[in-house]
């Protein structure tokens, strides 16, 4: 028989906060709001039901979509939605990246 080994000490919280900051270093969340604000109006009703901007990291603006045709959709788009977004700021995302989030 087997004993379990003692559960894992608690993290401190300024090393998980730490964690976070470096992995988000790169990610710009400032524009986020402003892309989710035109987002209807750049892909359309139906597609911004279920194709979700989740953020823009090094200019690559990543969208989570249910599956790989609406993924295609997003994809036929991107051009349209780049050039929709250029004015936002200099760190407007200029390509789009697709995640099938099924």
């Amino acid at each position: 028989m087997t004993t379990n080994p003692r559960p894992r000490e608690p993290e401190r919280l300024g090393d998980t906060l730490a964690a976070l900051i470096k992995r988000f270093r790169h990610v710009d969340l400032s524009i986020m709001e402003q892309i989710i604000e035109r987002w209807p109006s750049l892909v359309g009703p139906e597609l911004a039901e279920v194709c979700r901007p989740e953020v823009v990291r090094e200019g690559v603006l990543y969208v989570a979509v249910p599956n790989g045709a609406y993924g295609q959709k997003m994809r036929m788009t991107a051009e349209n939605i780049i050039s929709g977004l250029s004015d936002i700021s200099a760190e407007a995302p200029t390509s789009l990246q697709v995640t099938v989030r099924g």
